[in-house]
């Protein structure tokens, strides 16, 4: 992927931090690449993959009902070895790597406690 976007629409979340250091680290160990930003700003554009994440260091908007979000990754890699990687950084793992109607997940932890569900897909599952 490069830094230049196709046209069209593309998906990029945006997730509300308390601390942007621990955040980074956390995605970090995650795969991402920080793109635009800064460690020590309110704001953080990480690339993971082909997607790209955006963090903010301030508390979500009510004004604009700006709330929760929910963060789940697909990975062609084996869980088991991905849960023991993220472990070994310190990432909190919620629930370890299993069996699911549609393949296998692991769910760990954001430094503020958001769940991120790490899925590898097993289309002749639910199809």
């Amino acid at each position: 992927m490069t830094d230049s976007p196709a046209p069209g629409l593309h998906l990029q979340p945006m997730v509300h931090v308390q601390q942007m250091e621990p955040a980074v680290a956390f995605y970090e160990a995650l795969g991402a690449t920080v793109l635009h930003g800064s460690r020590d700003g309110d704001f953080v554009m990480l690339r993971i993959g082909d997607s790209q994440l955006g963090l903010l260091a301030h508390p979500p908007n009510p004004e604009q009902n700006e709330g929760t979000v929910e963060l789940n990754f697909d990975t062609a890699d084996d869980l088991a070895a991905v849960q023991t990687r993220l472990a070994a950084a310190g990432v909190t793992i919620v629930a370890p790597a299993n069996d699911t109607g549609f393949g296998q997940q692991l769910q760990v932890a954001t430094p503020d406690g958001l769940l991120v569900k790490i899925n590898r897909l097993e289309p002749d599952r639910y199809r």
